[in-house]
């Protein structure tokens, strides 16, 4: 591949990634390495905007990249690395940091949404992580990025960064555009349909960890919220939780959440329930199985990361030293 078709992506190491993230970008990432040379990121550095505890740091780390592996991260097709390990990022951060105003920091939505009324008090990291995020992609001289629904207006903020730089100096750096699955982009939480599946709720029956065991997945998916009534209906207005388990269970077992409602309309929500947490169960199997072999394997993973790291750094060194050498700044 050429560095024309190369492609970002990052995910924080806060915990063992969830089936929302899976459904929604994980299982893409798997398939993308046939079209582009892929950049598969551990985004420990974003983590920081919360993460307090070292140890739990760098176990989340591990996890996370071993999760990866085991979900079909090929390391001979794609890049994969942990963000701190390339210290290109940080950097350019703060180069782009200069190019970004605080009034498009201050619209950010996510960022409203974390902090809430408490802005005074939020830790300067929340508010500029979407420069780092740009800086996370930009670095790369980067194409293609998948992007859920939430994170379409950090990637435009990157757009606008890369836009606004290559106006007053060249044009450096090249504008990515958005890869955004057709279906299941956002994975609704098991007890909120309104909020999407997060690692970070408060309750973890909210979400189904990839780790889950069978037991687990059958009593948070029988405890999942549903619409009032008893016809299993695929109405995203109407019904949205059951709208979000038909989605979930269209994307386990490879059917449309439309032939899965006159499959079970009439069969009531306890039996479409129980036969879900079991399609979940066999679905995650082989990802289970494939992540234990991993964790039993700290030396190789580690030196995989390692390798990533290095083949990551020699790829961004290049747009580095361009960036430096627009704003008189010497290697």
């Amino acid at each position: 591949m050429t560095a024309a078709k190369r492609l970002f992506s990052g995910i924080q190491p806060t915990s063992v990634p969830h089936l929302g993230n899976y459904l929604g970008a994980l299982k893409h990432w798997v398939t993308l390495q046939s079209d582009y040379q892929c950049l598969y990121c551990v985004v420990d550095l974003h983590a920081l905007t919360t993460a307090r505890n070292p140890k739990e740091t760098t176990a989340n780390i591990f996890d996370t990249a071993s999760m990866l592996l085991a979900i079909g991260v090929d390391v001979e097709r794609s890049v994969l690395f942990v963000q701190s390990q390339v210290s290109g990022h940080a950097e350019l951060a703060w180069i782009l940091s200069c190019f970004c105003y605080m009034g498009e920091l201050g619209r950010m939505t996510q960022f409203k949404e974390k902090v809430g009324a408490e802005q005074e008090a939020a830790n300067a990291g929340l508010f500029t992580y979407p420069v780092l995020m740009s800086a996370d992609i930009l670095l790369y001289n980067t194409r293609a990025v998948p992007v859920g629904d939430d994170q379409k207006q950090h990637l435009e903020l990157a757009r606008t960064i890369a836009r606004r730089f290559n106006n007053a100096y060249e044009a450096v750096f090249s504008i990515p555009e958005p890869i955004i699955p057709a279906h299941g982009a956002r994975i609704m939480s098991l007890d909120d349909p309104g909020k999407k599946m997060s690692k970070s709720a408060a309750s973890a029956m909210s979400f189904v960890a990839l780790t889950d065991e069978p037991d687990a997945i059958r009593k948070k998916i029988r405890s999942a919220v549903t619409d009032s009534g008893r016809e299993v209906i695929y109405d995203e207005t109407a019904k949205p939780a059951l709208a979000n388990l038909l989605t979930i269970m269209s994307l386990v077992c490879a059917k449309t959440p439309q032939e899965l409602s006159a499959l079970y309309r009439d069969k009531g929500y306890a039996v479409f329930k129980s036969d879900l947490a079991e399609a979940v169960i066999t679905f995650l199997m082989p990802v289970q199985e494939r992540y234990r072999h991993w964790k039993d394997s700290p030396d190789k993973v580690n030196a995989l990361l390692a390798q990533g790291a290095e083949r990551a750094r020699v790829m961004a060194a290049p747009m580095l030293e361009r960036v430096k050498g627009c704003i008189g700044i010497k290697m």
